[in-house]
């Protein structure tokens, strides 16, 4: 068995690379090396994209690094071995081949991050589809068989830097960087991606921040919570609203199960499955909007293929509160507030399906509020009291009373 990964020495760690490359031979088989350069301008944006967080100009990421031409090496592993092994982001399985060997590098090079190396085949898909916009796949069928493995001069930003050449590739970079599926109205994709009856791609994936460095996106909103996006695609824009586990715009346990079950669509792109497409749409158009639409029940009955009628809004309540109780699902507001939340459409399914919090009506909250301004408002009468001239005089008559109450 072999799996393919990938070094990385930054600049600052090449004075190393000699006796680097020497070990990796031994311990490898190297199947390609590239001295590859990145604009020193841009070399922030290209960095925080790769490693998904932001780097500004100059950060000590980059200073620590280096950002001159930098040594990709691309390699075989011959029976990769997995561990447990402690990395930044915690405790992962890891293959320790290159784990551990990255360790090494590291020492040599006087300890940091100088070097970069995959921990899995998912990694260096990753990382290969940014650097040379192939993944695994497409390099290993693209390969020059030659024994000895010339180093190639490749003058090249990661891919996408400057907006995507095409709808296929970006979509291309999407599947084998990040896990996600379309959620809905993917039907005339990717050829009316700019403009739909709905005007955005919403997505469901693991991390937004994953996907917005991978699609080069930017925010279109200012305010933290809102996850509307463009990408730059054929010198124009296309729109998205990037969904993610744990934003409660479905129950997280329903978004896990969305992204777990995701299928593969021929147009090249990855969506929902036939059932949770069906089912989630009938929660967006009775719970994240204000009214359940004509266009909705319309495409809905369409989409249909259970034995149930659907004839009345109430239908549709009934056999989306049967299926969220049968999946063990609950109705969540979104953290999005920019998405509309039915409160009143929420209460007429069954009361255990809705999470506490959506239980507060809004004169709930305002009598909280209220009674929260009295109780500070009485603390602060309380101090006053307590520190002011006349208790401090009283306290010994006070305590003398206290002694001698049951007397």
């Amino acid at each position: 068995m072999k799996e393919v990964h990938l070094f990385i020495l930054w600049e600052n760690a090449r004075y190393k690379e000699k006796e680097i490359l020497e070990d990796i031979e031994k311990n490898f088989h190297i199947i390609g090396l590239y001295n590859m350069k990145w604009d020193k301008e841009t070399f922030s944006q290209n960095l925080s994209r790769f490693y998904g967080t932001n780097l500004p100009k100059n950060s000590d990421k980059e200073t620590h690094c280096g950002n001159g031409e930098f040594l990709l090496v691309i390699v075989e592993v011959d029976n990769p071995q997995y561990e447990k092994r402690d990395t930044s982001k915690g405790k992962k399985t890891v293959n320790i081949n290159m784990f551990d060997k990255k360790a090494y590098y590291r020492s040599l090079t006087g300890g940091g991050h100088k070097v970069h190396a995959t921990n899995s085949e998912i990694e260096t898909n990753h990382d290969l589809t940014l650097l040379l916009g192939k993944n695994i796949k497409d390099y290993l069928k693209d390969l020059d068989k030659n024994e000895k493995v010339p180093i190639k001069n490749l003058e090249q930003e990661l891919v996408g830097k400057n907006g995507f050449k095409t709808v296929e590739e970006m979509f291309y970079v999407l599947n084998n960087c990040v896990n996600y599926a379309i959620i809905r109205n993917y039907e005339t994709l990717p050829e009316e991606i700019y403009v739909n009856e709905h005007n955005d791609i919403d997505i469901i994936c693991n991390s937004h921040e994953d996907v917005a460095y991978v699609l080069n996106a930017e925010k279109v909103f200012a305010e933290e919570y809102r996850i509307h996006y463009k990408v730059k695609v054929e010198e124009k824009f296309a729109f998205f609203d990037l969904r993610y586990v744990g934003d409660s715009y479905y129950y997280y346990q329903m978004e896990k199960e969305i992204l777990n079950n995701r299928k593969y669509n021929e147009k090249g792109f990855y969506t929902i499955s036939e059932e949770e497409y069906f089912y989630s749409l009938i929660y967006h158009a009775l719970i994240h909007k204000p009214k359940f639409a004509k266009d909705y029940e319309d495409r809905l009955k369409k989409m249909n293929s259970t034995n149930v009628k659907l004839e009345t809004e109430e239908d549709f309540i009934e056999i989306l509160n049967q299926w969220l109780i049968n999946k063990g699902y609950c109705i969540t507001k979104p953290i999005d507030k920019s998405v509309a939340f039915n409160i009143e459409n929420a209460k007429r399914f069954d009361n255990f399906l809705l999470y506490n919090p959506l239980l507060e009506t809004e004169q709930l909250k305002q009598e909280k509020e209220k009674l929260e301004l009295e109780k500070q408002e009485i603390t602060t009468e309380l101090s006053k009291i307590v520190n002011s001239r006349s208790w401090k005089i009283t306290k010994p008559l006070r305590d003398f009373r206290n002694r001698n109450k049951g007397y």
